[in-house]
């Protein structure tokens, strides 16, 4: 397992895991860094769980459902069935923005660490199976927020990885990316023909991710 420091990719606006130190030669890697100076409790989550099925962030004003249904959608459906979810007597679900999603991410946490997916353990997740069939993986959840970039733009849509963001290198699955890494899947497509395997890393790619609703706390 290799120490990484997650980073913004600010050319595509992807999030990922990236290592402290080179495989090849074991010497430290040279990255960027942004400062900031301020609110340090800023990023910190004050979950209250509502014991309705929903859970409430004081700390950003946000409601979210506790359990996906563990059904997975491509994104329009996804859409669709946050806009007609009606759960803990709201009817204004929808799916979050990347931003939104990305705030529920606990970094502490991951399946190769804790056995479990990079969110605090009052939420709930479904377990699913990798491309190789291997159990205790965990889904990618889609947000809302199309992803304006590639060869084809609005083709696909944000997702946050909660388990491994994996990739196939050099004909082996890998955890690439990091457990709550950002990146984009296909809006759409033939379910029969994914998972997929794209790029330099071979990442892998699904039409049929799951669903996390919020809703704004009034």
């Amino acid at each position: 397992m290799q120490a990484t420091v997650f980073g913004v990719n600010f050319v595509d606006g992807r999030i990922k895991g990236y290592p402290k130190f080179n495989p090849r030669t074991g010497n430290a890697n040279k990255m960027y860094f942004r400062m900031v100076r301020g609110n340090t409790d800023y990023g910190k989550n004050y979950f209250v769980d509502n014991n309705d099925g929903t859970i409430s962030d004081l700390a950003t004003g946000l409601m979210w459902q506790k359990a996906d249904d563990g059904i997975s959608r491509d994104w329009s459906e996804s859409l669709s069935y946050a806009e007609n979810l009606s759960l803990a007597n709201h009817n204004d679900w929808r799916l979050p923005n990347a931003k939104e999603m990305q705030s529920i991410v606990d970094y502490t946490r991951s399946p190769q660490t804790t056995n479990s997916p990079a969110i605090d353990p009052l939420f709930e997740c479904t377990e699913i199976t990798d491309p190789n069939g291997n159990t205790g993986h965990y889904p990618f959840y889609w947000t809302g927020t199309t992803h304006l970039d590639g060869v084809n733009p609005y083709s696909g849509a944000v997702y946050i990885a909660f388990g491994e963001g994996q990739g196939k290198m050099n004909g082996t699955l890998m955890d690439v990316h990091g457990a709550g890494c950002q990146r984009s899947d296909p809006k759409s497509g033939n379910k029969s023909n994914y998972p997929q395997f794209f790029g330099p890393q071979g990442d892998v790619r699904y039409v049929y991710n799951y669903v996390r609703c919020v809703r704004t706390i009034n």
